[in-house]
């Protein structure tokens, strides 16, 4: 491929802009990660499988993961609460 001349490149300011725009409005932040070469492939194949895009997979996955941990914490709380009143009645 040929790159392009620096004369012919112009800057599209207006569209830089309306492109700002709209990724400061989004949710979504784009980062760079490392993962085990094993565990993208087995991403993209489920992806492959699924039709769902392989990034989307990868939140997916996290957002489960730490939906079921805050779940467990919040039990976990829920059952150091009872523990201790239960001590209470029976040291009363």
């Amino acid at each position: 491929m040929k790159q392009p001349k620096m004369a012919n490149i112009r800057i599209d300011n207006v569209g830089t802009k309306a492109i700002r725009s709209k990724m400061s409005q989004s949710k979504k932040i784009k980062i760079t990660i490392n993962l085990d070469a094993d565990i993208l492939s087995l991403i993209r194949e489920l992806a492959e499988e699924t039709g769902v895009p392989y990034q989307k997979l990868v939140n997916r996955t996290l957002r489960e993961h730490f939906t079921k941990r805050i779940d467990e914490e919040s039990r976990l709380d829920a059952l150091e609460r009872e523990v201790k009143a239960l001590k209470r009645k029976l040291s009363a």
